[in-house]
């Protein structure tokens, strides 16, 4: 009698030990899949941050490898613009600031993104003049260009001159001052930026979040 109990006891252990286990592979499953399940929810955002900002027009600034202070103390940063949209653009306006007690700006650089010339549409084409003041920017830390187009529309921006990547509107040129030590990052915000079209509804801007931003910075190694 008291063998059958002792079996009795041993087979209740025996169940108890595998339903333990198997309430702690259980467990650990649901960990396992809670854990792929956040994984794929932070991708999923992710991802669907990238396409928002390759879907909506964005202007990019540049953000170059680390400048060696050893090598050059210049540096030459590319603004660049995704896409436009379906209107011509015959003004465009942006302001960056930047540390002016760090780094000098030395002016801007004609780009790759045309304006038509004359035209409506068609081949006929030219890059645009920028209006900008160096001396002034350096002053206030902030650069401010601009390009109006007085013929109604005859010289303005167009999806239609855009290629499918690389659209440089300008480039930069900055100096770097002598306080500047390794590690330094300095920052290049684009506070405000607007491609205007004849249409204010048409237009792309900053503040009316029809325009996308994408700031750079200037890292400096050793």
């Amino acid at each position: 009698m008291e063998e059958k109990v002792e079996n009795l006891n041993k087979t209740d252990e025996s169940l108890n030990i595998k339903v333990k286990c198997s309430k702690k592979k259980k467990r650990i499953v649901i960990i396992s899949i809670a854990t792929i399940l956040v994984i794929l929810l932070i991708l999923f955002f992710v991802f669907k941050k990238d396409d928002i900002l390759r879907s909506k027009p964005t202007l990019i600034v540049e953000t170059p490898q680390k400048i060696s202070l050893s090598q050059d103390d210049t540096v030459t940063l590319d603004v660049t613009i995704t896409s436009l949209g379906e209107a011509k653009y015959p003004a465009f306006s942006s302001s960056v600031s930047f540390d002016n007690s760090k780094l000098e700006f030395l002016g801007l650089e004609e780009g790759n993104v045309s304006v038509y010339n004359n035209a409506t549409s068609g081949e006929d084409v030219k890059l645009p003049e920028f209006s900008c003041n160096p001396e002034q920017c350096n002053k206030s830390g902030l650069i401010n260009i601009m390009y109006l187009d007085t013929t109604g529309g005859k010289n303005s921006f167009s999806q239609e001159l855009l290629e499918e990547e690389d659209n440089v509107v300008y480039r930069m040129n900055f100096r770097i001052k002598g306080g500047a030590r390794a590690g330094d990052v300095y920052d290049l915000i684009v506070e405000d930026a607007v491609f205007a079209a004849s249409d204010e509804k048409e237009s792309l801007a900053t503040l009316q979040k029809t325009l996308k931003v994408k700031n750079g910075k200037i890292v400096i190694g050793e």
